[in-house]
C-alpha cells in the first residue's frame, strides 16, 4: 500500500515537471500579447492581428499565407512563431 502511494506520488511529480515548460511557454506568449495590448492600446484580438502581421512580414512568401489561418485557429503556434522571431531580433518588438 505504501509502495503504491509512493509510485503514484512520483508519477504525479514527474508529470508536473514535464508540463512546466509548456506552462512557461504559454505564459510568455500571453505576456507578449499583453505587451502589444498595452504598448499599442488595442484589444486582445487586435494584438493577435498585429502579431500575425509582424510574423507575416518576417516570413518568406509561402509561410505568410498561412498566418491568417494560424491567427484564427492556432494562436499558440502564432505566439511561438513570433517569440522565435523576437529571440533572433529582440529590437523587432517595436515593429509590432
Amino acid at each position: 500500500m505504501v509502495f503504491a502511494r509512493m509510485v503514484v506520488r512520483v508519477e504525479s511529480i514527474r508529470r508536473r515537471n514535464a508540463l512546466e515548460p509548456m506552462r512557461a511557454s504559454y505564459a510568455s506568449g500571453l505576456a507578449l500579447v499583453r505587451y502589444v495590448q498595452l504598448h499599442r492600446q488595442c484589444s486582445e484580438g487586435a494584438s493577435y492581428q498585429r502579431l500575425a502581421t509582424f510574423v507575416k512580414t518576417q516570413v518568406p512568401g509561402d509561410g505568410a499565407r498561412s498566418m491568417e489561418c494560424m491567427r484564427a485557429q492556432d494562436r499558440q503556434r502564432l505566439l511561438a512563431r513570433a517569440q522565435g522571431l523576437l529571440v533572433q531580433d529582440p529590437d523587432a518588438i517595436d515593429k509590432i
